[in-house]
């Protein structure tokens, strides 16, 4: 037998250890920021337990050390399980990179989950009591803190955990809290409406009386849409609001009450009411950066939907933060030596991309999704993160995670980046260079090889393996193997797979084909005809996707 032949079936037996779909072992994970000691993170659990919320917060701000040069400002988040799971870490990163609020910051925790959590990385939190109606808690908490805050003297900024900054809004605070005593963004679609999601506050006589207003109203009326009743509050403080009635028809799926009865309340403290440009925080459910974006919260179609959407969005547009920066070696973006492993498809002309409309497969979903389930086997085994690819359709190309499932990909322990992640410099292995090596890989129908080209600077190098060298008659392990153990593609950084050999058959492999019946897919389907198929890319929204509702095929 060749050294050649010896090599092949090495890697064989290799892959078959490692063609498991079930198996945990090669996973590609993170490594978290260091957690305080069992003594802090416990005193730390016993106050979220044991003290009132009031008394929590005059401990936190006992220890915060507001801005001096941003009007004594401190700023505050809240967060539930759903949000923390994801999002703890970047948001208390990004406060201190980017927002500017480095020591003058803190969690408000919904749960005892979130509390815990925040409590073992050290994170400044004052934790509510646990309520079953999660929607009246949120819309209550946010202003009840905000009382709490101004009524205790002490200016603030309040941001929600879907805001993302992409520069520090320090000084606009500086120059704008000099006019207002509340200042908050607006909707891109309509600049004259508040958005909640982001405003900051001084603390004085009107903002106490605007805030104890607006949660008597909100505490009142449950089921009406909190934004709504603070809009309207924050127009008409400098009146009263006997007999105002507020007409609740933005049809947001939970707002029971179409009408709004506002007691007799006398604003006699009026407070100057500041509206942000809507391009400075954008707050849209298809939002548009521009130039003078300061932060970008995402919305959805009705308040209080899960994390999912609005994190891809939000990751598309190269606005999410990406914990990890000084803290990790395998964080989001930041990550280093073995952690650095991707995997991208490149096909024929469609580089990061899988077509619909080629000859081979046109307009065939079972197609689609068998070399979905090979791209996505292939990172598993090869122990790669797999960078979504674009769905070419006949209008568009669209990111992935519209018509997969990612939920689905997740359970089978496959970790993934966005369509657009290598585009984004934060991800790059320097300032000028996205990765340190780069192997090309495919099958040559002509020549029946295996093929690479590995760059990695300042070399380059190649190699031509024939498929009859291997024991197996099945191409695609052959395949497998080479991208598991050939020198050259398992030291490499990024992993670009040409699929098209595999194009319109058959899975092959016991592996793929188990983790092709696991994959869920989103009911509305692929292509000409469907639900999304004309749907733009620059229009995609964060309730366009199915994350744990999918089905399998």
């Amino acid at each position: 037998m060749s050294a050649l032949a010896n090599k092949t079936n090495e890697w064989i037996e290799e892959f078959k250890q490692r063609s498991d779909t079930d198996s945990d072992s090669h996973l590609i994970g993170y490594e978290y920021p260091a957690k305080v000691d069992d003594a802090l993170r416990q005193q730390c659990i016993t106050s979220t337990q044991t003290l009132s919320v009031e008394d929590q917060l005059d401990k936190i701000l006992s220890h915060l050390v507001p801005l001096k040069d941003t009007h004594n400002m401190i700023a505050f988040s809240m967060t539930d399980e759903t949000y923390a799971k994801d999002m703890l870490h970047e948001v208390y990163e990004m406060n201190n990179d980017i927002v500017g609020f480095e020591g003058a910051f803190f969690f408000v925790a919904m749960d005892s989950y979130t509390a815990n959590m925040a409590c073992e990385f050290g994170y400044p939190v004052v934790a509510m009591p646990e309520n079953d109606d999660l929607k009246n808690q949120v819309q209550s908490t946010k202003v009840f803190m905000s009382k709490l805050l101004v009524e205790r003297g002490q200016s603030f900024l309040f941001y929600e955990m879907d805001v993302w900054f992409v520069r520090s809004p320090l000084r606009m605070l500086q120059q704008h809290m000099h006019e207002y005593d509340f200042l908050c963004s607006t909707h891109q679609w309509n600049p004259g409406e508040l958005n909640i999601g982001f405003y900051a506050a001084l603390a004085n006589k009107g903002t106490i009386n605007y805030f104890e207003d607006s949660l008597i109203i909100i505490e009142e009326n449950p089921l009406a849409h909190d934004q709504k009743i603070m809009h309207v509050v924050a127009d008409d403080n400098t009146a009263t609001l006997e007999n105002r009635t507020l007409q609740d028809h933005n049809n947001c799926g939970w707002c029971g009450h179409e009408n709004v009865s506002f007691p007799a309340i006398k604003a006699t403290n009026p407070i100057r009411v500041g509206l942000l440009d809507p391009h400075v925080v954008v707050s849209s459910l298809y939002p548009v950066p521009t130039e003078g974006t300061v932060a970008l919260h995402t919305l959805a179609d009705i308040p209080l939907k899960g994390p999912f959407g609005k994190e891809m969005v939000a990751k598309e547009l190269g606005v999410w933060y990406g914990w990890g920066k000084a803290t990790s070696k395998a964080g989001y973006y930041h990550r280093e030596g073995s952690y650095r492993r991707y995997l991208f498809l490149e096909n024929a002309g469609t580089r990061g991309g899988q077509s619909f409309v080629q000859s081979k497969g046109y307009h065939d979903e079972r197609a689609f999704r068998r070399q979905i389930a090979v791209l996505a086997t292939l990172a598993k085994v090869t122990n790669r993160i797999l960078v979504l690819p674009q769905v070419l359709s006949d209008y568009h190309a669209q990111p992935l995670w519209i018509y997969l499932d990612l939920e689905s990909l997740e359970k089978l322990g496959i970790v993934y980046r966005e369509t657009n992640f290598a585009s984004n410099k934060k991800s790059w292995y320097s300032h000028t260079t996205p990765f340190a090596s780069v192997t090309q890989m495919a099958i040559v129908e002509s020549s029946n090889e295996v093929q690479l080209l590995t760059g990695n600077q300042p070399t380059a190098s190649s190699d031509r393996i024939p498929v009859s060298s291997f024991t197996t008659d099945d191409p695609l392990s052959a395949f497998f193997a080479v991208a598991i153990s050939h020198p050259q593609v398992k030291d490499s950084e990024a992993l670009f797979v040409n699929l098209d050999h595999f194009q319109g058959g058959h899975i092959g492999s016991v592996g793929v084909q188990k983790l092709h019946d696991k994959l869920a897919w989103c009911a509305w389907g692929i292509g000409h005809g469907k639900k999304y198929n004309d749907k733009s890319a620059t229009h995609l929204g964060s309730t366009n996707h199915c994350y744990g509702s999918g089905n399998a095929v």
